[in-house]
């Protein structure tokens, strides 16, 4: 399959007397847009679960990428005592990636990009708290999420203070509430996306919108645990899993404040979107990437903020 022959195989030993020191993960592979779309143009014909599935089933859920405990701002928290860095500490490019645990999900790929370019590469993220100036729904307390506002107000000034080269912003549009039951409408996500980012673009070099994901009708692990010779079962449609991810809105705000866009959606979805594409699981949950893909989406991620990727 596409990807088998560039996946990256870790071995644990364990019960070592003396265990070597950790070595850091070898670079992500380069995959090319064109094996990828033709990768993700395929992926509607699998039927059985691949058996060297990366990640497995069992580790699917938890392959994250990176520390997010270490690096994203807790529920209660409206700043980062000190945001994450990536890629070269001493860079003399410096770049923000910032957004809510969308923001998170490209990191693995964000961090390669910024170590292949000697980025200084500083993370703002914080869960449940996306990018637009709209004041959201706390789901899980049933209240305004106020720090949510008192965040985003302290990246802008971070940002401020920097004056980096380059913001990518990325968020989870889906089902977003701005109270008990009230959808965030496409037209207050522009909106409230157009504030923030002329307010990043004015201390910016160059602004980048990444588009928002598809979401899934099930859980990409669960649904192919209980479908491993049916893998077809877990796809959802495009039109389905896009119907309530506000993208279009998210590219007209960008045009509306001189910001790029880039769409994701081809590299995840033909007319079907898939939870299992080659033989790498692509979902951790219905929302998030996992970390694997991401990191094989280096190579096509680079290309689309920069262009050259020699």
């Amino acid at each position: 399959m596409f990807f088998r022959s560039r996946l990256l195989v870790v071995v644990l030993l364990a019960g070592c007397a003396a265990a070597p020191p950790p070595q850091p993960p070898a670079p992500a592979p380069k995959v090319a847009l064109s094996g990828l779309l033709a990768a993700v143009n395929k992926a509607p014909g699998i039927r059985a679960l691949p058996p060297d599935l990366t990640p497995s089933l069992a580790t699917a859920a938890a392959d994250v990428g990176f520390d997010n405990e270490k690096c994203e701002a807790a529920p209660a928290a409206d700043r980062m005592d000190t945001p994450c860095v990536f890629g070269d500490p001493a860079g003399a490019e410096r770049v923000v990636l910032f957004g809510d645990s969308h923001a998170g999900m490209w990191l693995p790929a964000m961090s390669e990009i910024a170590t292949h370019r000697h980025w200084r590469l500083e993370f703002y993220g914080k869960p449940a708290c996306p990018a637009p100036r709209l004041t959201f729904w706390n789901q899980q307390e049933a209240r305004p999420f106020d720090e949510c506002d008192r965040f985003r107000d302290y990246v802008i000034d971070q940002v401020r203070a920097a004056r980096p080269a380059l913001v990518v912003v990325t968020s989870e549009s889906f089902s977003q509430k701005l109270g008990r039951g009230v959808l965030v409408t496409p037209a207050q996500w522009k909106t409230g996306l157009i504030t923030t980012l002329n307010a990043l673009s004015l201390v910016a070099g160059r602004v980048v919108v990444l588009g928002d994901t598809p979401v899934l009708d099930r859980s990409g692990p669960e649904c192919l645990a209980a479908h491993t010779r049916n893998v077809t079962a877990c796809f959802t449609s495009r039109a389905k899993a896009t119907a309530r991810v506000w993208n279009a809105a998210e590219k007209s705000a960008a045009g509306s404040a001189g910001a790029d866009y880039i769409s994701v959606l081809p590299w995840l979805c033909g007319t079907v979107c898939t939870p299992v594409i080659g033989n790498v699981a692509v979902y951790r949950n219905r929302f998030h990437l996992t970390g694997t893909y991401a990191r094989m989406l280096t190579g096509v991620l680079e290309q689309a903020l920069v262009g050259d990727v020699s």
